[in-house]
């Protein structure tokens, strides 16, 4: 089967060549367009009913978008989160011909046995029960046949029609109808390919393999395309049915615990972390353990981005608010110049707010908001692993609060970076600072002799200042003067100096206990002096 990229191509060169008059679906979605008048701007309450009329494909897509808080705005993401997709099963005869075509073999050599009802249906894919000849239960996620022929033909309709029509308006959210059709394509790339999430569930698995009581399903390459996923089947219940469970608060706490923490270990040690942590992707297992499931969307995050989000969690809980504006400069960048006032105030605000709540209670959600709001607000881009990973631990919240209200993450995320040692980070940090260090070193070493050889270019009068003058004449006049005062000044000081020298010195010529030579210097010197803070009185008015 071709590529996305490759279907996208050729769908992008047939739209080229179809309107209203020769394609039905390109009339359909070109009167769609027109009803919700785009030209007038985007907002997310049009964008909703847009992908709404496109059909249950473009609903699933703006769902999958709306994990992607680093690239559309909060409301967006709100607005499509709400979205829902009623898919009616494929025959399963399609179903068959799909895994035939894609694995190459009849379906009764591939499996001992596989399930004709589908134990879940979507507009992109569904997935059926199935079993390996060795008895291993396996899902088998099955891609709707010619959806990815759909989607590509769609976008490329969609992307004519925004060049046509010039739908490049960005709403108040600074968010355009083209801007959206370009999340939804780079979304289809990675949600239309099988191989991306087979990918995600190899590595989750061997992440967490020697983890107690932590697991996720196995990928079966051998019975996987980008069109097939086969993965172990997952029965256990989740932890929205954890009421039904019978477990005592003791347990409960222990579940919720355990979450939090491997969660935790999942963005700071691994730094491969599940960006879905919602309660219907966290099953409960006989022994008390966790199995994570549905790899679709996951996130990734840089040692050094975990080096400073540890930083500016433990700058929060100390109350240091010049650590934390240090720390947010880090994960945010200013439009414009930055209004340092501006920020400490803010980060003195957070850090007020932090240290006088109980970990216990404290509001992880409401913080993550209003940090990012309230960096918005000053004006600020904050950097996209901030936002994933912001999404992913509000999420997270309101899951250990499903499983044991009495817990709080903040308190779990804060003991575990208390408790954690890891020396080779400590080792990684050491030979960063090493290497900082060296080059003060350096520095600090060539300060002294950079000094002097300043003054002495300045007492020779060969100092020179590189600068973008103001066009005003004035101005440039009176900067030319101070200099040359500074200039005098320096002579009339080194003129003292060397009086004083020259005074304790036995060898000089003197007269009346008073050496000539420092003497005349005395007297030049003072003279100067008299002379540089006379004139200097009409810069100091």
């Amino acid at each position: 089967m071709a590529s996305f990229p490759e279907m996208m191509m050729k769908a992008r060169k047939r739209s080229k060549e179809e309107n209203e008059d020769t394609n039905a679906r390109f009339k359909e979605i070109l009167d769609i367009v027109k009803a919700h008048d785009l030209k007038s701007g985007l907002t997310p309450e049009k964008a909703v009913a847009l992908l709404q009329d496109l059909g249950t494909t473009f609903v699933k897509l703006g769902q999958i978008a709306s994990t992607h808080p680093d690239v559309l705005p909060a409301e967006y993401c709100d607005a499509f989160g709400k979205l829902r997709t009623q898919a009616r099963p494929l025959a399963f005869a399609d179903v068959k011909a799909q895994v035939e075509a894609e694995l190459g073999k009849p379906l009764d050599e591939l499996f001992a046995e596989f399930d004709e009802e589908p134990a879940g249906s979507a507009s992109i894919a569904q997935v059926h029960r199935a079993q390996l000849a060795d008895g291993t239960e396996v899902a088998v996620k099955v891609q709707r046949p010619g959806v990815v022929e759909t989607v590509t033909s769609d976008l490329a309709i969609m992307e004519r029609l925004v060049d046509l029509y010039d739908l490049v308006v960005p709403d108040e959210n600074g968010l355009s109808v083209k801007e959206l059709v370009d999340e939804m394509t780079a979304t289809s790339k990675a949600e239309l390919d099988f191989g991306n999430e087979a990918a995600n569930l190899e590595r989750f698995f061997a992440n967490n393999e020697p983890r107690e009581k932590v697991t996720s399903p196995r990928c079966y390459r051998d019975y996987t395309t980008a069109a097939v996923l086969t993965e172990d089947f997952a029965s256990s219940p989740c932890a929205e049915d954890i009421e039904e469970m019978g477990l005592s608060n003791d347990e409960r706490d222990e579940l919720a615990y355990l979450v939090a923490n491997n969660y935790m270990q999942q963005f700071m040690e691994d730094g491969f972390y599940h960006a879905d942590p919602h309660a219907g992707n966290v099953l409960i297992l006989p022994d008390r353990g966790i199995e994570w499931i549905d790899f679709g969307m996951m996130g990734t995050i840089t040692s050094s981005q975990r080096d400073t989000l540890e930083s500016l969690i433990l700058a929060l809980v100390k109350g240091d608010s010049y650590g934390l504006k240090r720390d947010v400069l880090k994960i945010a960048k200013p439009k414009g110049a930055i209004d340092h006032a501006a920020l400490l105030e803010l980060c003195e605000s957070m850090a007020s707010q932090f240290i006088d709540v109980d970990l216990e209670s404290f509001d992880t959600a409401a913080l993550m908001t209003e940090m990012m709001n309230m960096l918005k607000d000053q004006g600020f881009d904050i950097d996209p692993f901030v936002m994933n990973l912001g999404r992913g631990l509000v999420t997270l919240e309101g899951t250990i609060h499903l499983i044991s209200p009495r817990l709080n993450i903040m308190k779990v995320l804060v003991d575990y970076l208390q408790s954690t040692f890891d020396p080779s980070r400590i080792k990684q940090k050491a030979q960063r600072m090493t290497g900082k260090v060296v080059e003060g070193a350096e520095a600090m070493a060539s300060l002294p002799t950079k000094a002097v050889e300043t003054l002495d270019m300045a007492q020779k009068g060969q100092l020179r200042l590189n600068m973008e003058l103001s066009s005003d004449e004035r101005f440039a006049r009176d900067l030319r003067a101070a200099a040359s005062l500074l200039s005098l000044a320096l002579v009339a000081t080194a003129l003292i100096i060397g009086f004083c020298i020259l005074g304790a010195s036995d060898a000089a010529p003197r007269v009346g206990g008073v050496s000539i030579a420092g003497g005349i210097g005395l007297v030049c010197g003072v003279a100067l002096t008299v002379y540089v803070i006379a004139k200097s009185r009409h810069y100091l008015k």
